[in-house]
C-alpha cells in the first residue's frame, strides 16, 4: 500500500516535534524520496539510451549531408524510408522496457523531418520553410498523442513554435511582432495547463517537472518581450492584447503557485513583472535618460532583493529549515 506521507508533511511534523534529522533522513530513504543506487542505475540507463539515440540520429543526418553528391535520389529516399519504417516497426512491436519504445518513437519523429528535408532537397519543391515544419508537425501528431513521453512532447511543442514563427514571417507577414509573441504565449501556456491538469489526475509522473518549467519559462519570456515591445513601439489595437494576457495569466500563475506551493511560478512571474516595469520606467524617462537609467537600476536592485527575501521566507514557512 502506497504511503500518503509526503516530504512536505514530514517537514511540518519535524518543525513541531523533536524529530531528529537522522530519523527524518531514514524516513526519506524508506519512502524512496532519496535516490538509491538502483535509481541511479536506472537514470544512467535512460541517459545512455537517449544519448545513443541522439548520436545515431545525428550520424544519419551527417551521412546524407556528406554523401549527398555521390548518392542517387532513389537511394537517398529509399534509405531514409527504410530507416523510418524499421524504427517505427521496432517501436510498435517492442515488448520490453517502455523507455526503449518511447525513444524509438521519438527517433521516428525526428526521421520524419529528415525524410521531408531529403525530399525537398531532391525535387526542390519551392515550398516555404513553414510548409516543411507544418507537414512535419502534422504527420507526427498521432504519435505524440499516443505516447506518454515528455521528451517527445517537448520536440512536438518545439515544432509547433517553429511553425508559428515561420508562418508569421512567410505567410502572415502583416502580423506584428507582438502578435506573434502573443500566439506563442497562448500556445505554450495551453501546453502547461494541459500538463498540470493531467498531472493532477495522476496521468503524468509529477516527479519530473522539467517540461512545464521549460515551457512555462518560454511562455513567460514571450509575453514579457511582447509587453516590452508594446511599451517601446506604442499601443495599438493589435498589440495591446499582450497586457491583457499577461495580467490575466500573472494572477492565475501566482494563485496556482501559492496553492501548490511551487516557487517556480512565484519567482518567474515577479521577475517578468520587474522587467516590464523597468522598461516602462525607461520609456517614460526617455528625455531624462541618465536619471531614469539610475532610477531603473535602483528599482531592479531593490525589487529583486525584496523578492528574494520574500521567497526565502516563504520557503522556510513551507518546508522548514534544518
Amino acid at each position: 500500500m502506497k504511503s500518503n506521507i509526503t516530504r512536505e508533511l514530514i517537514y511540518t511534523i519535524a518543525r513541531h516535534s523533536n524529530w531528529q534529522p537522522e530519523g527524518i533522513n531514514a524516513r526519506f530513504r524508506n519512502a524512496k524520496v532519496y535516490a538509491t543506487p538502483r535509481d541511479w542505475a536506472a537514470f544512467l540507463r535512460l541517459f545512455l539510451l537517449g544519448t545513443g539515440a541522439s548520436f545515431t540520429l545525428a550520424g544519419i543526418i551527417f551521412f546524407f549531408a556528406y554523401n549527398w553528391a555521390d548518392m542517387h535520389k532513389f537511394l537517398k529516399l529509399g534509405l531514409i524510408e527504410l530507416l523510418l519504417a524499421a524504427t517505427t516497426a521496432a517501436a510498435i512491436f517492442w515488448k520490453g522496457n517502455a523507455a526503449v519504445k518511447n525513444v524509438l518513437l521519438t527517433a521516428s519523429t525526428v526521421l520524419v523531418g529528415v525524410l521531408f528535408a531529403v525530399f525537398g532537397q531532391i525535387y526542390q519543391t519551392g515550398a516555404n520553410a513553414f510548409d516543411f515544419f507544418f507537414g512535419w508537425t502534422y504527420f507526427v501528431v498521432l504519435w505524440v498523442l499516443v505516447a506518454n513521453f515528455q521528451p517527445l512532447w517537448f520536440i512536438f511543442l518545439a515544432l509547433l513554435n517553429t511553425t508559428v514563427i515561420l508562418y508569421t514571417q512567410q505567410v502572415a507577414t502583416h502580423w506584428s511582432f507582438a502578435v506573434m509573441l502573443d500566439i506563442l504565449f497562448i500556445l505554450n501556456v495551453t501546453a502547461v495547463v494541459i500538463w498540470e491538469v493531467l498531472a493532477a489526475k495522476g496521468r503524468i509522473n509529477i516527479q519530473h517537472r522539467w517540461f512545464p518549467r521549460i515551457v512555462g519559462l518560454a511562455a513567460i519570456a514571450a509575453v514579457t518581450i511582447s509587453m516590452i515591445s508594446v511599451i517601446f513601439t506604442g499601443w495599438s489595437s493589435d498589440n495591446g492584447l499582450s497586457f491583457i494576457l499577461g495580467l490575466g495569466v500573472y494572477g492565475a500563475a501566482i494563485w496556482y503557485g501559492l496553492r501548490s506551493r511551487d516557487l517556480f511560478y512565484l519567482s518567474a512571474i515577479p521577475f517578468s513583472a520587474i522587467s516590464v516595469a523597468t522598461a516602462l520606467i525607461i520609456r517614460l524617462g526617455e528625455h531624462l535618460q541618465e536619471f531614469m537609467l539610475l532610477l531603473a537600476t535602483l528599482f531592479v536592485m531593490g525589487s529583486i532583493t525584496l523578492l528574494i527575501q520574500y521567497l526565502s521566507k516563504l520557503n522556510r514557512q513551507w518546508h522548514g529549515k534544518f
